[in-house]
């Protein structure tokens, strides 16, 4: 999730480590789970209607537990070996377990450029090789982990269904956690964390593995290649009736974890090169690039490029990026006098393609900062006005938020991390069923929020809170 600097987790984190050094008791999970929402909930929109996303920021000492539990020296040699039993199969990789960014790299700039560098471009090196490429994906993912299968993943099928006690494994315990963040239900892991994909990675890598094993005797060494990212699968072969085999072979794995292959989105390409790459990028061809200068004229040109991208390809990478060249190169005077249009083609933008609303929120936050603070104000409450009309709109609020923000004027927000940030005591996190007094009192304060970024908070938005890359490295 994007979200403005001033949110800042790693110190209720920390706080929560000095005072926590250990587990959650079967216990404890089993009080949590007793909870609907012990994590906050934010909703993400994919195409402005009907396509949610639910994101959790998972409750902090769920977190804490958790990541304890899986770093212990012990387990995470478990883990290690059975990600190297994982990885056996050359003809099955996986391109999507987390790293660590560098200094100058977001956590989400790295994922990008993993999936364009470990997928895309070795998607288009693999033509040389293959005739035929089918691409699939797993409906809901995240929503699908059976808890269960975690424990599995990490110690086999076998040895789980002969131990279930909690204490028997370690990944009895990191079942329970995933269960305590979810009502107790078996079905689901929270989306919008590393430490989640992380986890999924466990299951999807278990697949992976049983998959190598299937297809042993169903390929019968015929010759075949599979990239994996997450959820997305990427199979190439030159026989399509090989590509039909894998496929079936697949489905069945995935059944026997609780999932199932989402059929609107599986297809086979005999143009390999073309079909490696994403449909909105070859639809961007057709664009000139967004050049270094603009004018007026030009800017609004290259607004409504966008625009009709964004009706094609609902929040793509390509509308996100030409959104982000744009507001690296743009002046104050290219919006001079169509500041009016300018936001409301913007607004128009965000609307239909949520996702793309923190450069977005940006670009407002350039187009407005040479009018009077009436009109600003005024211009932010439209906008305000316009984004409400849509449904679970947490996410949008805080950018709009942000907007606002530098402008010194308060807008009326729903969401409770928003009233976080003017001051009013929310309980982000449900705490009730905490018996440490001190560690309740660390999650109930409100420290995700740093009042000292928020003073220096100013109206312009500045490039750096919402473009993932330099637009032009």
């Amino acid at each position: 999730m994007e979200l403005p600097p001033y949110f800042v987790f790693n110190k209720v984190l920390s706080d929560i480590e000095k005072s926590f050094s250990g587990e959650l008791t079967p216990k404890d999970l089993n009080e949590a789970k007793k909870n609907e929402t012990v994590n906050h909930i934010l909703y993400g929109n994919k195409d402005g209607k009907y396509a949610w996303r639910k994101y959790e920021l998972i409750n902090p000492l769920l977190y804490v537990s958790l990541v304890n539990i899986i770093t212990e020296k012990s387990n995470w040699k478990v883990l290690q070996d059975r990600f190297k039993e994982f990885k056996k199969d050359k003809n099955i990789e996986c391109e999507s377990v987390p790293v660590l960014p560098t200094s100058r790299s977001t956590q989400k700039a790295i994922q990008i450029s993993q999936w364009v560098n470990n997928i895309e471009k070795k998607s288009i090196a693999l033509s040389l090789e293959y005739n035929f490429l089918y691409q699939t994906d797993i409906t809901d993912c995240y929503g699908s982990v059976y808890t269960h299968s975690l424990s599995w993943a990490i110690h086999t099928k076998a040895v789980s269904k002969n131990k279930r006690n909690y204490g028997d494994l370690f990944g009895n315990k990191v079942d329970h956690h995933i269960q305590a963040m979810s009502f107790g239900q078996t079905n689901g892991i929270p989306q919008g964390s590393i430490l989640m994909d992380f986890i999924a990675e466990i299951v999807l890598g278990y697949a992976d593995h049983e998959l190598s094993e299937k297809l042993d005797s169903a390929m019968k060494g015929r010759k075949f290649h599979i990239l994996r990212y997450r959820d997305d699968y990427r199979i190439f072969v030159n026989d399509v009736s090989d590509g039909d085999t894998i496929l079936k072979c697949l489905g069945e794995v995935l059944l026997n974890l609780g999932f199932r292959l989402n059929t609107n989105k599986t297809y086979f390409d005999e143009d390999v090169v073309s079909g490696s790459i994403k449909k909105d990028k070859i639809e961007a061809l057709k664009f000139e690039y967004v050049p270094r200068k603009l004018s007026r004229k030009e800017l609004l040109r290259q607004l409504l490029i966008v625009q009709q991208i964004g009706k094609q390809f609902p929040n793509s990478g390509t509308l996100k990026n030409r959104l982000s060249k744009i507001l690296d190169v743009v002046k104050p005077k290219d919006f001079y006098a169509q500041e009016r249009i300018i936001s409301s083609l913007l607004t128009d933008i965000a609307y239909n393609n949520p996702n793309s609303f923190p450069v977005i929120a940006g670009l407002i936050s350039n187009c407005i900062a040479k009018l009077p603070n009436k009109r600003q104000k005024e211009m932010v409450s439209l906008i305000q006005s316009k984004i409400c009309m849509l449904a679970n709109i947490g996410l949008l609020e805080i950018w709009t938020q942000r907007m606002s923000l530098g402008l010194k004027f308060k807008l009326n927000l729903n969401e409770k991390l928003c009233k976080s940030v003017y001051g009013d005591t929310q309980q982000i996190f449900e705490t009730g069923w905490i018996k440490d007094a001190k560690i309740k009192n660390i999650i109930d304060s409100n420290v995700c929020i740093d009042k000292k970024i928020i003073a220096k908070t100013k109206a312009k938005i500045e490039n750096k809170e919402v473009q993932i890359f330099n637009p032009y490295n």
